[in-house]
């Protein structure tokens, strides 16, 4: 899969995960999908998770970015990444993580692994 259909889908995960757009970013995994975040938790499947993922996400973040550094392989891409949210509660909190994402044959996302520590960034965001 070339490395500008692969960026455009990291792209649409994130931009679609910062505007809280479930209906977007499901567009774009594969049916049986599944996302271990943090690696560690158990998998979510993304497409009968996702709405309850989602409300948590825009009942309690206003305003999340991220900025990242791609890597590629054949079908697939490593992102390094930091995150900045701010709470409805205008708490700020940072995080850095690394998310390896794989592509399968008809151009959809499969699986996501990312590798971070979701614990500590909530400590800081109740404070």
């Amino acid at each position: 899969m070339p490395t500008e259909e692969i960026a455009s889908l990291v792209a649409i995960y994130f931009d679609n995960m910062a505007a809280m757009n479930a209906k977007g970013w499901l567009e774009i995994f594969a049916e049986d999908a599944v996302i271990h975040d943090p690696v560690g938790d158990p998998p979510r499947f993304v497409h009968k998770d996702s709405q309850q993922f989602f409300k948590i996400l825009s009942n309690f973040l206003k305003k999340m970015e991220s900025k990242d550094d791609i890597f590629f392989v054949k079908n697939g891409a490593a992102v390094k990444w930091t995150m900045q949210v701010i709470t409805k509660s205008d708490r700020h909190a940072t995080s850095e993580g690394i998310s390896i994402f794989e592509i399968n044959d008809v151009g959809k996302i499969q699986k996501v692994s990312s590798y971070w520590d979701e614990a500590a960034m909530m400590t800081k965001l109740k404070g």
